[in-house]
């Protein structure tokens, strides 16, 4: 059998699979979770501007909006919010960790093409880093997550 020769069958089952493990992966948080880390990421990224380019917290407003809705979305898409990832903190942090690779790619490329002042190195590595830590912080507390799991799946 000649792998390169596909039927639209196939491709259509492989589409089938891929969209329902994407459906699957995506919850969106309840409201007042969302609204407490949208506020975390608005302050690391406030604090970020603020403290790497100087920058009044007025004049980073407007492009504060967009960098903060890329982190939540990129944060439902790695499925951090489903309830099987948030009652067990291994889960959660590396859905976390998930979810933050593919908002700080995201991120990077819309400061580089939106925003250029802000595609500073200094500032991306301010806001990514103190994102991340901050998040993995308080992400647990807000969760409700269960601290003494031991990361598998066995009871303890």
């Amino acid at each position: 059998m000649d792998y390169n020769d596909t039927t639209p069958d196939q491709t259509r089952n492989v589409w089938q699979a891929v969209a329902k493990t994407v459906a699957r992966q995506v919850r969106f948080p309840t409201f007042m979770r969302a609204v407490t880390e949208s506020i975390i990421f608005s302050c690391v990224f406030l604090a970020a501007g603020y403290i790497s380019l100087g920058y009044p917290i007025t004049s980073m407003l407007a492009p504060m909006v967009p960098v903060v809705l890329i982190m939540m979305l990129s944060m439902v898409l790695s499925g951090v919010y489903r309830e099987e990832i948030t009652n067990s903190i291994m889960n959660l942090y590396v859905h976390s960790a998930y979810g933050f690779a593919l908002a700080s790619i995201t991120c990077v490329a819309f400061v580089a093409v939106v925003e250029p002042e802000y595609a500073n190195l200094k500032f991306t590595f301010f806001f990514l880093f103190f994102a991340f830590f901050v998040m993995n912080t308080m992400r647990p507390l807000i969760s409700g997550t269960d601290f003494m799991d031991g990361g598998g799946r066995r009871t303890n």
